[in-house]
């Protein structure tokens, strides 16, 4: 039985991206519903992500391979990691840059291989950047929360600077009608619009990878 799966960095990832696809279908079914339970695989962080694709991209029962990961401060060297183990793999195409839309590139074998580079395929950042931008722009608790956070005094700061947008987003969560909602939930208590534009363009590329 050929599948389709899907790779994330840690659990967060995981949870907003199938609640996001929950609201959005594929042939009259939940999008999410395209990949099995065990198929949307957790890996604890971008060095077990990148030491076991390999392994991934070999399994006999793989049709389709979505790949999801942070940008964190440098898209280039993300992207540089990945794309090497893809081209020892005789992906076919790969460019040089993420596509702004997401990438889709596919094996000598058939298989197709995406990439999505958190939030945008463009920006440094992570998971907790994509979510900011589909935050609506009225509003008005999202800038308050940013410029709550970007007013602590640096020695005051008990987060790591590149846990800023971490530290934005979940000011903003506890300031909602049930404070501390993860941020997979937010779809379903309508804090976030799954149908925003940049939702829609990582749904558009989950989409490509079926077709």
């Amino acid at each position: 039985m050929i599948v389709n799966r899907l790779l994330f960095e840690g659990p967060d990832d995981k949870h907003v991206v199938m609640n996001l696809l929950f609201n959005h279908e594929y042939e009259g079914e939940p999008l999410c519903d395209q990949f099995g339970k065990n198929d949307c695989k957790v890996k604890e962080g971008i060095e077990n992500l990148i030491d076991t694709l390999s392994e991934e991209l070999k399994a006999t029962d793989l049709g389709r391979l979505g790949i999801i990961l942070d940008a964190d401060t440098d898209v280039a060297r993300q992207w540089a990691r990945v794309t090497r183990v893809l081209d020892e793999h005789g992906c076919r195409s790969v460019p040089a840059a993420p596509s702004a839309g997401g990438t889709i590139v596919e094996t000598n074998e058939g298989k197709k291989i995406g990439i999505w580079v958190m939030p945008d395929n463009r920006s440094v950042g992570a998971l907790e950047d994509f979510v900011g931008k589909l935050i609506a722009e009225d509003d008005t608790l999202w800038p308050k929360a940013q410029a709550d956070v970007n007013g602590i005094p640096v020695e005051d700061r008990r987060f790591k600077e590149t846990y800023l947008s971490k530290a934005h987003v979940h000011t903003w969560l506890a300031w909602q009608e049930q404070p501390g909602t993860r941020m997979g939930e937010t779809f379903k208590k309508k804090y976030l619009d799954p149908n925003h534009p940049q939702a829609t363009a990582f749904v558009d590329w989950v989409k490509r990878l079926l077709a």
